[in-house]
């Protein structure tokens, strides 16, 4: 049956294409895959390389250009003319292997060094796939290589901190240490055999398996601290207990941080632990002995005291019953020159007592300066007439001379001032038989600084004595003991009382032709203090008054009960302390004068009693009346409520002049003897 022509035409448009236009149409396909092959392979940083089945290269792509070479000058050159001599025989035989059908995933991708056209070595990583053939045979090889030298050098440099990170972990004598946060020990340095350990023995185990029980809760706590706070420096060390394997234990010292990743959550721990054993050895030891010297120091301090009570105690009696001996007017002469010796004798062991405290409060550092304002002309003139009578005693000259222009008032502490000087004139007198004594004084107004001169026409002194003449216990010569008498701790005494008031003491001297004793001390100019009331002539007539008298010593009540009674006072006495609680309870009283070291109950003891327990005389005024007189005892008298302190052996005019003070009804007001004083 035949076709219409125009069945025909519809036929022949719906036929298959001609073969000539499907190979037009594959050849416009191939030509714009090649040109987006070209665009690629000219603008990737990659290098794109074609290897053919003789090892030569058949493409590369201009990335090749970073490397300094053109791609034209490669192609038909051996591959291994780019590939570093170590990594050839690994790349051709690994190539060969692939060309005769072995898998390529054992040998890609892979890394090699290649060189460039300046003849450095760069780093590449390159993932190869296999290009077959017409015969469907491997015809060689196409890859995209990267330069990865930067990496590789990262990881070479991370590599070489690791080791040198290792080196010195392994090398260090502290410990590092790595836990997670569940506080297991993920890394432990070498150095962990002070524990007696080894690495392999302590990683994966608890960190708290090697410390003392007790401080488990302490590294809990440090770690829990670690984990929420905020990061801590170096100087945020620890102290724990750590167990020795097969007994004993060390201390060690550490710091710890916290490593987090970039999600903040914990990587570990580390720490650098320190063996500290012993140096808190040597802290226990420096406790102990800095326990012992304490104690040793109240030991003395306690010795002192009862030597002093000891001491003036009896003395109080001596001197106090000699004055009123020598005051009798019908003595015979012989009896008067028996009084005037006691006293004397009394006297000179009194000063050989106070200068052993002094010098023991100096040591103890219980000195405290209280300058005031003072007039430095009248304030040696003063001193130097309580000497006069020593030297004209001994027909002796006694000059004072002001040698530069002095201030009309400056700030020191006078009682100090004045026992400097005392102690120098007093020996310028005894050492001194025939001539006088000097004393010359000046003020160096550039450095505020008074300077006081002591000058005699005495034994002197040589060279070998003056180098010890300042020590405690010293003498210029054995036998000045013997003939002069002394303990030989005043001079070491003014040594510390001019160092503690800012300035120096040194000597002149020369044997048989007397000393120049002379000392300096810190004094700037000061006002005037204001003036201050004092205790008049009129005070010593005061009313009579009622006052308990508390002492264990009969002969002191005696000597208090003589000094007293003559004014009226009306006196109740007490052998103790408990005797003292039980007349206050009675009877009110003005006035109770307490002596401090008792046998049962003290002084101080029998004054809280009374502040405590008896009201009749809970606001009465309580005077210490006692031979302890270190700034330890002022203090507990003040901290027990008395109101005020005289020392023994008893002054007087400084008894007199305090019982008319604390005896007034205006006294009962606030006894303290910070207001006393």
């Amino acid at each position: 049956m035949s076709q219409s022509s125009s069945d025909r035409g519809r036929g022949w448009l719906a036929a298959p294409r001609w073969p000539w236009t499907r190979r037009r149409v594959d050849q416009a396909e191939l030509e714009a895959a090649a040109r987006d092959f070209h665009v690629l392979t000219q603008h990737s940083r990659d290098i794109i390389l074609r290897v053919g089945r003789d090892r030569r290269i058949a493409f590369v792509s201009a990335g090749v250009r970073r490397f300094g070479y053109e791609p034209a000058e490669l192609i038909g050159r051996p591959v291994e003319d780019l590939v570093h001599p170590d990594d050839q025989e690994l790349l051709r035989a690994g190539f060969d292997a692939v060309m005769e059908g072995a898998p390529l995933s054992p040998y890609g991708p892979f890394e090699h060094r290649i060189r460039t056209a300046s003849g450095d070595w760069v780093w590449t990583e390159g993932a190869p796939q296999v290009v077959p053939g017409p015969d469907g045979k491997p015809a060689g090889v196409i890859t995209q290589m990267r330069d990865i030298t930067p990496r590789k050098r990262a990881r070479a440099a991370l590599a070489d901190s690791e080791v040198r990170y290792r080196l010195l972990a392994d090398r260090a004598t502290d410990i590092i240490l790595r836990i997670d946060a569940a506080g297991t020990i993920l890394y432990i340095s070498p150095a962990c055999r002070v524990l007696g350990y080894s690495a392999d023995e302590m990683i994966g185990r608890p960190a708290t398996d090697f410390l003392d029980p007790e401080h488990h809760a302490l590294a809990a706590e440090r770690t829990a601290d670690l984990l929420s706070g905020p990061p801590r420096g170096p100087d945020d060390r620890r102290e724990y207990h750590a167990l020795v394997k097969g007994g004993g234990s060390v201390w060690l010292e550490g710091a710890a941080s916290v490593n987090r990743d970039a999600a903040g959550q914990v990587i570990d721990i580390v720490s650098h632990l320190r063996d500290v054993t012993e140096r808190r050895t040597t802290e226990d030891e420096l406790r102990r002995k800095r326990a012992e010297a304490e104690a040793a120091t109240q030991a003395k301090s306690e010795f002192l005291a009862n030597m002093s009570h000891e001491i003036r105690t009896p003395l109080t009696g001596i001197l106090g019953f000699a004055g009123l001996l020598e005051a009798l007017a019908d003595l015979s002469p012989d009896a008067r020159t028996c009084a005037t010796r006691i006293a004397t004798a009394s006297r000179a062991l009194l000063a050989v007592v106070n200068d052993i405290l002094d010098f023991s409060k100096i040591e103890a550092g219980q000195v405290e300066l209280d300058p005031q304002p003072l007039d430095p002309a009248a304030f040696v003139v003063e001193t130097v007439e309580l000497v006069a009578l020593q030297a004209e005693a001994k027909r002796l000259t006694l000059a004072t001379v002001i040698e530069t222009p002095l201030p009309r008032w400056v700030a020191a502490d006078g009682p100090r001032l004045r026992q400097v000087l005392l102690n120098l004139l007093t020996n310028a007198v005894k050492f001194t038989e025939a001539g006088g004594v000097t004393v010359g004084v000046g003020y160096e107004a550039g450095g505020g600084r008074l300077r006081i001169r002591v000058t005699d026409t005495g034994i002197g002194i040589d060279a070998a004595g003056q180098a010890r003449l300042f020590q405690r216990f010293s003498q210029a010569d054995g036998s000045i003991s013997r003939q002069y008498g002394g303990a030989g701790l005043g001079l070491a005494i003014c040594k510390s009382l001019t160092g503690l008031m800012g300035g120096e003491i040194g000597v002149e001297s020369e044997a048989g032709r007397g000393s120049t004793f002379c000392f300096t001390i810190s004094a700037r100019p000061c006002e005037p203090a204001a003036a201050a009331a004092c205790e008049d002539e009129a005070a010593l007539e005061a009313r009579p008054a009622r006052i308990l008298v508390v002492d264990d010593s009969p002969v002191n009540r005696e000597l208090v009960g003589v000094l007293l009674g003559v004014f009226g006072h009306q006196l109740t006495e007490a052998p103790g302390g408990a005797e003292a609680v039980e007349a206050a309870a009675e009877s009110a009283f003005d006035l109770i004068l307490m002596d401090l070291q008792m046998p049962g109950m003290d002084g101080l003891a029998a004054t809280r009693a009374i502040r405590a327990r008896c009201p009749l005389n809970a606001a009465t005024p309580i005077v210490a009346l006692s031979a302890n007189i270190l700034p330890t005892h002022l203090q507990a008298c003040q901290e027990a409520g008395m109101a005020d302190h005289i020392g023994k052996p008893i002054d007087t005019r400084e008894l007199l002049t305090k019982v008319a003070r604390w005896s007034q009804p205006e006294a009962r007001a606030a006894p303290s003897i910070a207001a006393a004083a």
